[in-house]
């Protein structure tokens, strides 16, 4: 038992090393922030409802999504003082502000993440050190510098130019990195200017507009919106005329709003007037802009607009903060009025809890405490404390999911980033309740490992899928009674061949390694258990593959076609069906069940990913360098445990059997 526990330790210091961060680079260059945002009003704008992707979220989960996918992480850690430490964290939210109201500072925070110091070479950024892999945080004000030629921004478009017509698996690390890194640079861009307008003025030239706007030289955003309506009926009434050099002006301003009411990025602001039915799209200051040209915009969104450019405008943070809570106010009662507000305040503590997160670090410390359990066998106190230790995390997980489900009013497992948390509350709770029925402590020892593993690959898919992982239902998924049948049973086949191959490995290496050799029923209690997470995960795949089949029935008009994803789910059946045939046959003992079920694990992987990863046929979701790096990673490891546990298991059974001294002949 002790030979486990020490094997156990290892495990838990293999699991905390993986969740290390990486060396970094020397500090960033100092930060001069010269302004603070208060608590209430970060609280109050973390909240305000925002669309995008189709969907209204709050503020926060729009600001964490963003940074996270242009910095790989979801806050902004600054060097203010130059020592070389991080003197100040901003949350997403309050880097977002940073952006919209003070750009020119934005613009020199340590944001754009780069791991191979090649691409600042291919770009012309100068950088310390020559290592070729080295972590470095580029600002925006150096990474990009739009439309100048010669300075880094213009040769990473060019670059990026010339490698996007690459296919991704042709393109070098350095080349995919270039392109990942212009993508992340335009998305900052349309963040970054996205409130320029207003912070504009448009020139009134020539008289007959000066005339029709009130004898003024200028205009900005929100003044220009109440005199459209004079505009529109100056260009309708002497539309003739706009060829004349007096009216140069007014062509000017009128093709300048044409170009404005047609670019809108980053996440809209304004609710529209009406309800729901009536239009389901918010609208970006170009859109209400557009609104102001056709003569269609109602008081309520002007006033958004003059908060809104008040708090952009204003010299002092007191009436800036007052000003965007006022705007946020006017958002929120007609987003309410919608019925669009609801699930807001909940996504953002669901954003702000992050209790999967929290449920990872819990996951860990279980691994402490089953493993000191290992070191006290006898201390059934200990044994308990290991599984509310694991429950605990579980917990945490399940609320996770449920908050999930509940934000977006459907089952448990949308997409692939789901799949891990959902695969990882499955195999702990199966876990706890084998553990509660075996009573020997090896499921419990897993069942941690197992959690905190599949957390953290959700955690690092969602880094490279770079998405909003609570995004709206493409339109051959949306239906919830199938998320709920065929995708559930699938994924939960899927939990059952992983922990099965976990539990089979286990078991390859306790012998390989001699580990509680004289606890015979130990070891059989472990291949019992293999076998009865064989056979569970069987029912759940064989009844998700037929489902799925009805869903392909039901939307493709086919039962079966052959597609990858099919393909796949029906090597998992036909690879437990044939192991537990072969077990029933006698064709295959412990060794030979142990080791067909580690092999199960590789299977299970191809038809979980790999399958969406090959670009081709129905279930083909994008692909992903790193995830089938990965996946092929996962291959090598896996046949590797087994080669060892195989080959070990052999090789201490054909010593056993020539440490019997023969037997003696009677009479001699």
């Amino acid at each position: 038992m002790r030979g486990l526990a020490k094997w156990w330790l290892w495990s838990f210091a293999a699991v905390l090393a993986a969740q290390q961060p990486a060396p970094e680079a020397a500090a960033p260059e100092v930060v001069r922030r010269t302004h603070a945002w208060s608590p209430a009003t970060v609280e109050a704008l973390a909240t305000l409802p925002v669309q995008e992707g189709g969907r209204v979220k709050p503020l926060s989960a729009h600001a964490a999504a963003t940074l996270h996918l242009v910095h790989g992480r979801r806050d902004m850690k600054l060097d203010t003082d130059g020592d070389g430490k991080d003197d100040l964290t901003l949350t997403p939210t309050e880097w977002l502000l940073d952006v919209w109201f003070f750009p020119e500072v934005a613009a020199h925070y340590p944001l754009f993440r780069i791991e191979n110091v090649e691409v600042l070479d291919a770009i012309g950024i100068p950088h310390e050190g020559g290592q070729r892999f080295r972590l470095e945080y580029v600002s925006f004000a150096a990474m990009a510098a739009p439309g100048r030629v010669g300075v880094p921004g213009q040769k990473l478009i060019e670059l990026a130019h010339q490698y996007s017509r690459k296919q991704p698996l042709d393109r070098s690390p350095v080349e995919s990195h270039l392109v990942n890194s212009a993508q992340q640079v335009n998305t900052y861009y349309d963040l970054h200017y996205q409130m320029e307008v207003l912070r504009s003025t448009f020139p009134i030239e020539g008289e007959p507009l000066r005339a029709a706007l009130g004898e003024v030289e200028s205009l900005d955003f929100a003044a220009l919106l109440e005199r459209l309506p004079a505009f529109r009926t100056l260009l309708r009434e002497n539309s003739d005329k706009l060829e004349d050099p007096a009216w140069a002006g007014a062509a000017r301003l009128g093709a300048a709003l044409q170009q404005l009411s047609g670019s809108d990025a980053g996440a809209a602001l304004f609710p529209p007037t009406g309800s729901v039915g009536d239009s389901e799209v918010w609208l970006g200051l170009g859109g209400v802009l557009d609104l102001g040209v056709r003569g269609d915009i109602a008081a309520e969104k002007l006033g958004m607009v003059r908060h809104l450019q008040r708090a952009i405008v204003a010299t002092e943070q007191g009436p800036r903060e007052r000003e965007l809570v006022q705007f946020r106010d006017a958002v929120v009662a007609r987003a309410t009025a919608r019925g669009e507000y609801a699930k807001v305040e909940l996504e953002n503590t669901y954003l702000t809890k992050s209790w999967h997160y929290q449920a990872l670090h819990w996951f860990l410390l279980a691994i402490v405490v089953v493993g000191v359990g290992w070191l006290a066998p006898r201390k059934r106190w200990l044994w308990a404390l290991g599984l509310v230790a694991t429950a605990i995390p579980l917990g945490m997980l399940t609320w996770d999911i449920v908050l999930r489900c509940l934000i977006r009013e459907r089952p448990p497992i949308v997409n692939l980033h789901d799949t891990f948390l959902f695969i990882a509350a499955v195999g702990v709770a199966a876990a706890i309740v084998g553990e509660v029925i075996v009573r020997r402590r090896f499921v419990i020892a897993l069942a941690p490992i197992f959690g905190a593993l599949l957390i953290a690959l959700a955690r690092a898919f969602e880094v490279e899928d770079g998405k909003d992982q609570l995004a709206p239902l493409i339109a051959v998924l949306d239906t919830n009674y199938y998320l709920a049948t065929h995708v559930t049973s699938i994924n939960m086949g899927y939990a059952a061949g992983m922990f099965g191959a976990l539990v089979g490995t286990l078991w390859l290496l306790l012998q390989a390694f001699g580990i509680a050799r004289h606890d015979q029923a130990f070891h059989k209690a472990v291949v019992r258990a293999c076998y009865g997470i064989v056979a569970f995960g069987l029912i759940f795949a064989v009844f998700g593959t037929i489902y799925g089949g009805v869903w392909a029935n039901d939307s493709w008009g086919r039962f079966w076609g052959w597609d990858p994803k099919e393909n796949g789910a029906l090597l998992i059946c036909i690879a437990q069906v044939a192991l537990l045939h072969a077990r029933w046959c006698g064709w295959v003992k412990d060794l030979g069940f142990c080791v067909g079920a580690a092999l199960t694990g590789i299977v299970v992987a191809f038809s979980w990913f790999h399958v969406n990863l090959l670009g081709i046929g129905l279930h083909s979701y994008g692909f992903a360098s790193s995830t089938k790096s990965a996946l092929f990673w996962y291959y090598g490891i896996q046949l590797a445990l087994v080669a060892v546990g195989w080959f070990g298991t052999v090789m201490r059974r054909v010593g056993a059997a020539a440490a019997v001294p023969a037997a003696v002949p009677a009479g001699d």
